[in-house]
């Protein structure tokens, strides 16, 4: 379920059911479901406040990007339609707006919207981590040596940068500024979720 704040103020929610709809709430109604193109499992699912875009990892295993604007065009989804078949009402087929190949299935995406993050977009896969400018093209990757297990983007000191938080299932947990090792340390557990907190 992701949280979308459109220009006039009102918010709206995105769910993802277990078979590839989108449905999407404005306020306290139902305004429309889409069903997402060559869907087979779900996978992460992030919304890009900066492009009005929603990002998902599809079972062909590449990161898809979705304009609101399309999805609110798009063929109505009350039921399933053939991809093969062009559709009979007035909508457009759905198809997103740029894709990139990651060629493993991701474990997480994340849209950082801190104030001086470079426009990013981190996809944590099961072997590399990947980050993207917002038209899809790809900024770094950084191969990993482990299996990760969870992962957080926070704000860096240093301009066009980001930092972040990265569990893996050797008990680690990793800070990296970019690609760069910067700390890291011993876990008695798996870590499975991470987060930064100011305590006073």
């Amino acid at each position: 379920m992701l949280s979308r704040l459109s220009l006039s103020g009102h918010h709206s929610l995105c769910i993802q059911s277990m078979d590839g709809m989108l449905m999407f709430f404005e306020q306290d109604s139902y305004s429309f479901g889409r069903f997402l193109p060559g869907f087979l499992l779900p996978g992460p699912l992030a919304y890009n406040p900066r492009s009005d875009s929603f990002l998902t990892v599809s079972s062909a295993r590449q990161l898809e990007s979705y304009k609101y604007e399309t999805l609110a065009v798009a063929t109505d989804a009350e039921s399933r339609q053939d991809s093969d078949l062009l559709p009979k009402t007035g909508g457009k087929r759905l198809t997103p707006d740029w894709t990139f190949v990651l060629g493993e299935q991701a474990q997480d995406i994340s849209v950082p919207s801190f104030s001086h993050s470079s426009s990013s977009i981190l996809v944590l896969g099961e072997r590399n981590l990947f980050c993207l400018r917002d038209n899809g093209q790809i900024r770094f990757m950084k191969k990993l040596e482990f299996n990760p297990s969870c992962f957080l983007p926070y704000a860096s000191v240093k301009d066009g940068t980001t930092n972040l938080l990265l569990g893996n299932h050797n008990n680690m947990l990793l800070i990296y500024q970019d690609v760069t090792l910067k700390w890291a340390a011993q876990l008695p557990f798996v870590p499975v979720a991470v987060r930064v907190a100011s305590f006073p």
